[in-house]
């Protein structure tokens, strides 16, 4: 499907504004009318804050994607471990109430993955219910007992404050440089183009990053899937992703460095968000960039993948002192040198290196 935006009228508007007043947006007083007009793109906008994605108005692939995973309903369909994963809000509210009844399904990412069921398994042997991994109505009617009573925080306490228990440098680490092949990302005025500069600070980062292993989720100029990228963490037995990108922004004036870790309808990964405030504090300190912070989001590379992970903007390309700084020969070994060393001080559990 094309992506929509203001202006457009059709058919596929009126598919967009029945599922957005089916979630309970707010479409004016014309409401369903097959017109993408202010209201419509409110609510669009709001739709992709609320669930953690680039909320920029325009209803592209991803933001599709959201929309009809929004639509699921606890108890609607059969739920099952398969390949591809089911995905939807009705396993959103699995998750959640598995996590409010200590049976952890990792992050509540909306994906049904080994982990989840795993933990729908232990819930239904302990239940008295038929430990076979399949959640239908049933299911979801005795877990909803069962979690009206306790207190729904949706989030089961982390125990080591955001750090990993051992060594983070004894596993694998996957750096991905986002972009490449047709898929180049943003094109700088001087000719830069944002896939190259992402691939020369992984390589950069994988040189001398003091982890037992390093794997670039690619090592030339070559579109690779989010799904592959997905893959390959979530296979390789890694311990964190750590995610490469320059941002770009219609003023020039937006500059500095911003890195995101996973959160989604309440819940965050604990071991992300510290990670990426010490990547965060490393790269602006090192590169002398404004800090524009870490947050947390639903992108791709940070909902896909079950380990922690970290995406970090080191530079906005729009911004001609920042680029200046990416058109240096030696920037991305420094950028490397930077994330290399904010994360030797994330292992090595240094909260001073965090504090404002």
């Amino acid at each position: 499907m094309r992506a929509l935006r203001r202006g457009d009228r059709g058919r596929e508007v009126v598919d967009l504004q029945t599922r957005l007043r089916a979630l309970g947006y707010d479409l004016g007083a014309r409401d369903i009318d097959g017109v993408f007009r202010e209201m419509t793109e409110r609510a669009v906008r709001s739709f992709q804050q609320r669930v953690g994605i680039l909320s920029d108005g325009v209803v592209g692939p991803i933001t599709w994607r959201e929309l009809v995973e929004a639509g699921y309903r606890p108890g609607g369909r059969l739920l099952y471990l398969r390949q591809p994963p089911f995905r939807g809000a009705d396993v959103v509210e699995l998750q959640r109430m598995l996590n409010d009844l200590g049976f952890d399904p990792g992050a509540v990412n909306g994906l049904l993955d080994a982990r989840t069921t795993r933990a729908v398994r232990e819930f239904q042997k302990n239940a008295g219910l038929q430990p076979d991994g399949v959640v239908d109505a049933g299911v979801f009617k005795v877990l909803g007992t069962y979690a009206a009573q306790t207190s729904g925080t949706h989030q089961i306490p982390d125990k080591n404050d955001g750090y990993f228990t051992g060594d983070l440098f004894e596993g694998a680490i996957v750096i991905d440089a986002a972009h490449g092949g047709r898929e180049s990302g943003f094109l700088a005025p001087n000719g830069v183009r944002e896939c190259d500069l992402n691939l020369a600070v992984a390589q950069a980062l994988s040189e001398i990053l003091p982890a037992r292993e390093v794997l670039l989720t690619r090592e030339e100029d070559e579109e690779i899937s989010p799904a592959d990228r997905a893959f390959l963490a979530n296979s390789s037995g890694a311990k964190m992703v750590i995610s490469l990108h320059h941002a770009a922004h219609v003023y020039p004036e937006a500059r500095g460095t911003a890195s995101f870790y996973f959160e989604r309808h309440g819940y965050r990964s604990h071991r992300g968000r510290m990670a990426a405030a010490y990547v965060q504090r490393g790269v602006s300190r090192a590169l002398g960039t404004f800090d524009i912070g870490e947050f947390g989001r639903s992108y791709d590379i940070l909902r896909e993948t079950n380990i922690p992970a970290v995406m970090v903007e080191l530079l906005h390309l729009t911004n001609p002192e920042d680029l200046a700084v990416a058109s240096d020969p030696y920037y991305p070994t420094a950028a490397a040198e930077a994330i290399a060393g904010a994360l030797e001080q994330y292992a090595g559990r240094d909260k001073h290196f965090i504090a404002v």
